[in-house]
């Protein structure tokens, strides 16, 4: 009888386990949560600049055209791109991102913004000698950005014993509305090496 208890207790707490598990997994926003609808044209063939971005460098315009020409891969008529590249005001250090509307031919906006930032190192800190590479993760039928990177500060703080404070790595997604990235959820082991 003691024997059938325990096994009953046993059976118990693995399927609270289990379902936990999944619940946990349920949590995490997927692609298919904030559909987009992808259309395949007219698009802008015509890259169409702010006065700010028309300050950047010639490498940036060439790239940005060069991208706008590409396939849809973001949010339906969107082009996403991410890049270490950079030559001059467009990203003053790390990686930088951009999105570019294909429709229009306007950059529309920068990498999502992460405590004042939008420039990421290329090499998360996750407490390990390797570290945790930058990564994005977009599809042309979805409004969701997967972002897994630690944001490099504007202003380069220290704390009292004088150490360098930097943020987080960690993993973030955004909803792409109105041309601009709201933070939906937040996956503060998204860096973790489990």
């Amino acid at each position: 009888m003691q024997r059938k208890s325990i096994l009953l207790a046993c059976i118990s707490l693995w399927v609270c386990a289990t379902a936990t598990i999944q619940a946990e997994d349920k949590m995490f926003p997927e692609f298919s949560h904030y559909p987009a609808t992808v259309t395949s044209g007219p698009f802008s063939q015509t890259l169409v600049l702010t006065n700010e971005q028309i300050k950047y460098s010639a490498h940036w315009k060439k790239t940005m055209q060069q991208q706008l020409v590409k396939p849809v891969n973001f949010a339906g008529h969107y082009r996403f791109f991410a890049t270490d590249a950079y030559q001059g005001d467009e990203c003053q250090h790390g990686i930088c991102g951009w999105v570019l509307d294909k429709s229009t031919g306007n950059v529309v906006s920068n990498l999502p913004e992460f405590n004042g930032s939008d420039s990421y190192s290329a090499v998360g800190d996750n407490g390990t000698p390797v570290g945790e590479p930058f990564e994005t993760k977009t599809q042309s039928d979805s409004l969701l950005l997967i972002l897994t990177g630690q944001a490099i500060p504007k202003e380069l703080k220290h704390d009292k014993d004088g150490v360098p404070i930097t943020n987080p790595c960690e993993t973030n997604y955004y909803k792409f509305e109105n041309n601009k990235f709201i933070r939906i959820f937040e996956d503060r082991n998204g860096c973790n090496v489990d």
